[in-house]
C-alpha cells in the first residue's frame, strides 16, 4: 500500500494511503484551476472504527484579527466540502478522475464529517476558547450539513498526534 506525508505549516502529516488523501489544494494549484476557490490543505477519509470523512487545515499561528481569520477558514471548510460533494455527486466532470479511490463512492456522503484545523503551537490552556470561536464560525455550516459540534475541531500538535494526524513537527 502507497503512503504519502504532506509537509505543511510546519507539520509533517501523515503518513496516510494514498487511496484515502485527496490533496484538494495541491491539485487545484497545480492544476491552476480554482483561482477564488478557498481550499483546505487536504480531504482524508480516516478508516477506524468509526470512518468519516475528515477536512484538515493547517496554520502556524493565529493572528491578532481573529475574526477575520476564522472566517478565511470557514470559507475553506466551506469551498472544500461543497467541491468534494460536487465531485462524489458526478456533478464535476473536469475534476473527477483527480478524485482517489476510497472518496469516491457515494455511501462516503453519509459519514460523519469532521472539519480540522490543525495549529501546532497552540498552548493546551487556551485550546478549547480557540475550538469555541471556531466551532462558532462554522454554526451554520454545522446545521446545514449537519456536522456534530464535537467534528469541529483546532487541534495542537500533540492533540493532532493522538489523532494521528501528524507524525513529527519539521
Amino acid at each position: 500500500m502507497n503512503k504519502i506525508s504532506i509537509s505543511e505549516s510546519g507539520v509533517l502529516f501523515g503518513e496516510f494511503a494514498l487511496e484515502n488523501i485527496f490533496q484538494i489544494e495541491k491539485l487545484l494549484t497545480d492544476l491552476n484551476y480554482g483561482d477564488g476557490i478557498n481550499k483546505v490543505e487536504f480531504v482524508l477519509k480516516q478508516e477506524s472504527i468509526k470512518p468519516a470523512i475528515l477536512f484538515v487545515e493547517a496554520k502556524s499561528s493565529i493572528p491578532r484579527e481573529s475574526d477575520i481569520f476564522f472566517e478565511e477558514i470557514k470559507l475553506k471548510m466551506v469551498h472544500s466540502l461543497s467541491l468534494w460533494f460536487s465531485l462524489v455527486s458526478g456533478r464535476h466532470s473536469l475534476l473527477q478522475s483527480s478524485l482517489v479511490k476510497n472518496l469516491k463512492s457515494l455511501s462516503n456522503l453519509k459519514l460523519p464529517i469532521k472539519l480540522i484545523l490543525v495549529i501546532p503551537t497552540i498552548p493546551d490552556q487556551v485550546l478549547e476558547q480557540i475550538n469555541q470561536k471556531f466551532r462558532k464560525s462554522l454554526e451554520v455550516e454545522r446545521k446545514i450539513w449537519d456536522i456534530d459540534y464535537s467534528h469541529i475541531l483546532v487541534l495542537n500538535e500533540s492533540r493532532a498526534k493522538k489523532y494521528k494526524l501528524i507524525g513529527q513537527v519539521c
